[in-house]
């Protein structure tokens, strides 16, 4: 089934928040995102400032969430997990 972009988001999240920082590479691996549309929505979670981009070298670039992305994911999926309960929501 296709995500939405927001379950993508919080795809991306969950992930940054229980795994720590990773190189773009890593990302694509674990979210099962195309690189390009990753790179969108990691532009759109840095621009809400709920990702932050560590430059560490020019070669090393490293994503991680932030506080506020923390408490957006603790407020967002209860909501989403929610949501998925009532059948006319999921078609």
């Amino acid at each position: 089934m296709r995500r939405s972009k927001l379950e993508m988001y919080v795809d991306i999240l969950r992930i940054l928040a229980s795994q720590g920082p990773m190189k773009l590479t890593q990302l694509v691996h674990k979210t099962d995102i195309n690189q390009g549309v990753l790179k969108q929505h990691l532009s759109f979670l840095i621009r809400q400032n709920l990702v932050e981009k560590q430059n560490f070298s020019r070669d090393e670039i490293f994503y991680t969430i932030t506080e506020r992305g923390l408490r957006v994911l603790n407020i967002v999926v209860p909501i989403i997990e929610e949501a998925r309960k009532i059948p006319a929501l999921l078609h």
